[in-house]
């Protein structure tokens, strides 16, 4: 859900080259990463308040196309992401919600960030906005290089382990969403059935049209 910084000695002190060279290795990284859990913590606010409605949950990613976001607080419920489709299981209304996910709208979500779809330089300007030495965390903002409901993302990295610590999407229509990540399993070993979730037979099946927007 970026730059290149030098480890000198072992005080790990971080020296920034640029912002090119910390999207490589941010890419390199995720790249080699087949499998992959971590926590989340998800914040949406819209335009008319600065109070945001937060959820969280558990993360699971197999590369290169299967994801699942399990929402285990306030509402359980977990969005299921299979090749090129969102399965989004509602529990409470007993209900899943299968759609058609266009290429375009993948690249331009936290779907196509995490599963390495993108090259992040062929789709985004990057600056830096803040290096926090002290607490070894960089802020890339990155602008689209073509017009899209997204106006610009802020990435935190942390360069010592090259994982995305904060995302953030900030929409042309003033809301956005916030994405923390944390306690990282970096290619742990799972049952393919956690992409398999056998749907009840009292659920409604709606089958939508594809989706230009996801929301989670």
């Amino acid at each position: 859900m970026v730059i290149h910084f030098l480890l000198i000695g072992t005080l790990g002190m971080i020296t920034i080259s640029s912002e090119s060279a910390v999207l490589a290795n941010l890419e390199k990284r995720l790249q080699a990463i087949q499998t992959l859990e971590a926590n989340f913590i998800q914040i949406y606010r819209s335009a008319s308040t600065e109070r945001g409605y937060e959820e969280k949950g558990h993360l699971y990613l197999k590369r290169p196309d299967q994801m699942r976001w399990d929402y285990l607080e306030p509402e359980k419920k977990t969005f299921l992401f299979k090749g090129n489709t969102l399965h989004s299981y509602f529990y409470e209304d007993k209900q899943v919600i299968r759609q058609a996910l266009a290429e375009e709208t993948i690249k331009e979500s936290i779907l196509g960030l995490l599963t390495g779809k993108i090259k992040i330089q062929d789709l985004y300007s990057a600056k830096i906005i803040s290096s926090d030495i002290k607490g070894q965390g960089i802020i890339l903002e990155l602008t689209p290089c073509q017009e899209q409901e997204i106006i610009c993302l802020h990435l935190e990295v942390d360069p010592r382990k090259w994982l995305i610590r904060r995302l953030i999407f900030f929409e042309s229509t003033g809301s956005r969403q916030e994405f923390f990540f944390s306690h990282y399993k970096l290619n742990p070993q799972f049952p393919l059935k956690i992409f398999e979730i056998p749907i009840p037979p009292d659920w409604e099946i709606i089958d939508s049209q594809s989706l230009h927007k996801i929301r989670f």
